[in-house]
């Protein structure tokens, strides 16, 4: 793979504006979720849910390891946030109408997303393994603590989807799904290619290389399911339902979404709403 792609996946060298690209993918696809979800939230349960949804598994993972949680230590994260859930909140024919309807923009939307939760688990897993060698109940230079970079990892690829905390493991009622289990094993990749020195020497591969296997396997699986269907490591929300549709509600005068149960295109949608209005 070319090192400008590298740089790309990474956020390095002269792709660091990829970061905030593949952010509001990140914070779009959770605004996707919550609106389709729950089409008539109202806009301030809307703003806090976006922040929940967004950092909620890196915040625990940080808790966890005594540090700061990172939306208060890098500022623009919030901002970008709330400025996408205004965007897609306020014109959600046009903006999900392109990420549901439109393969560009649902495979846009998978792509972006994905290597900014693949770059947020991978950031917990570094935390943790930097940061809890020191206090494990019998430290030792020469041992690698498991237990925190898996969990970490874990958290900061799927936390946020157990946000707010009164959903409890309602996630889970269902199984396994994409995220959870894509979570787990990228978790323990990291720690075997990156982070114990014993398998990383076994492995042969140096971090950088670790970490854009990571990030190809994030983004590759989704597209995989997109054309083919088949989902190995569960259920992908962000890949299309042909089964759910998206129409508009203009309750008080303002565009909501509701999910029922026959597929239409962003065109139809555009269609009714033109007739309402007439």
């Amino acid at each position: 793979m070319s090192l400008l792609m590298q740089d790309a996946l990474l956020f390095t060298g002269d792709f660091t504006w990829m970061f905030y690209v593949t952010l509001v993918g990140f914070c779009a696809a959770n605004a996707r979720a919550i609106l389709t979800a729950q089409p008539k939230i109202n806009f301030s349960q809307g703003c806090a849910l976006m922040v929940l949804s967004c950092f909620g598994g890196s915040t625990m993972a940080a808790i966890i390891c005594g540090k700061p949680v990172p939306f208060m230590c890098n500022e623009a994260l919030v901002p970008v946030c709330l400025v996408t859930w205004v965007v897609v909140y306020r014109m959600p024919v046009l903006t999900l109408g392109f990420l549901l309807d439109t393969t560009l923009g649902n495979v846009l939307n998978s792509v972006l997303y994905e290597i900014q939760r693949c770059h947020v688990l991978m950031n917990c897993a570094a935390l943790a393994a930097a940061t809890l060698p020191a206090n494990l109940a019998q430290p030792s230079q020469d041992r690698a603590t498991v237990i925190g970079p898996l969990i970490a990892g874990l958290l900061g690829g799927c936390g946020g989807g157990f946000m707010p905390l009164n959903k409890g493991l309602d996630p889970l009622a269902t199984g396994s799904n994409w995220r959870i289990g894509s979570s787990a094993l990228a978790s323990l990749w990291l720690f075997l290619a990156a982070h114990c020195p014993t398998t990383k020497a076994m492995i042969g591969l140096s971090t950088r290389t670790a970490r854009v296997v990571a990030v190809i396997f994030f983004v590759g699986m989704p597209l995989i399911e997109q054309a083919t269907g088949t989902n190995l490591f569960g259920k992908n929300p962000l890949v299309r339902d042909s089964s759910k549709t998206v129409e508009m509600d203009q309750a008080n005068n303002q565009d909501k979404l509701i999910v029922k149960g026959t597929p239409v295109t962003a065109e139809a949608i555009m269609d009714k709403e033109g007739k309402k209005r007439n």
